[in-house]
């Protein structure tokens, strides 16, 4: 899967998407995390689009849309029924991450975290409209509803975590 890598020793988040579009059906990622630190490692979807060379950081910052153009998304929300800009879990702590239209919020179901080095896999449904989210195989549950539109797979890192995306086969 290509990425393309945001990325700078001068801000503490590296941040890579890749350039696969999903519209529609089911999609499912593996990232494998290495080098876990605090606060790690943030894995998901976001909106696809195009940075500029002064796009830096993390994803749930609103700083970093300021110089993002993400394709099929309107700030204002009224022509856009689903505003989540991007939807991610964090290896530190478990949690699911979204960032929407003027806010952002934390909550998941399984809430398990990933201390140690290993495999986070992340299952689009865009027929369902969800986001679920697998732990070393195992599935957490669902991350995030709701979710409509075009997405691409995100990974961001705190300075010294790496991570790698494959595209996977959904665990039975």
């Amino acid at each position: 899967m290509e990425l393309s890598v945001i990325n700078s020793s001068e801000w503490d988040w590296d941040t890579a998407f890749s350039n696969n579009i999903m519209r529609a059906g089911k999609h499912y990622a593996t990232f494998q995390a290495q080098n876990l630190g605090d606060p790690s490692v943030l894995t998901g979807v976001m909106r696809p689009g195009q940075s500029n060379e002064n796009t830096r950081g993390n994803p749930l910052r609103p700083e970093f849309y300021k110089n993002f153009s993400q394709v099929g998304m309107s700030y204002g929300g009224d022509e856009d029924k689903n505003n989540i800009f991007c939807c991610l879990y964090n290896t530190n702590n478990g949690y699911c991450h979204t960032r929407q239209v003027g806010s952002s919020n934390t909550n998941t179901e399984g809430m398990e975290s990933l201390s140690s080095d290993g495999e986070i896999g992340t299952l689009l449904d865009l027929d369902e409209g969800t986001l679920s989210v697998y732990k070393n195989g195992q599935n957490l549950g669902v991350m995030k509803s709701g979710l409509a539109g075009p997405y691409c797979w995100l990974a961001s890192m705190y300075r010294g975590s790496r991570v790698t995306i494959e595209r996977g086969t959904i665990p039975s």
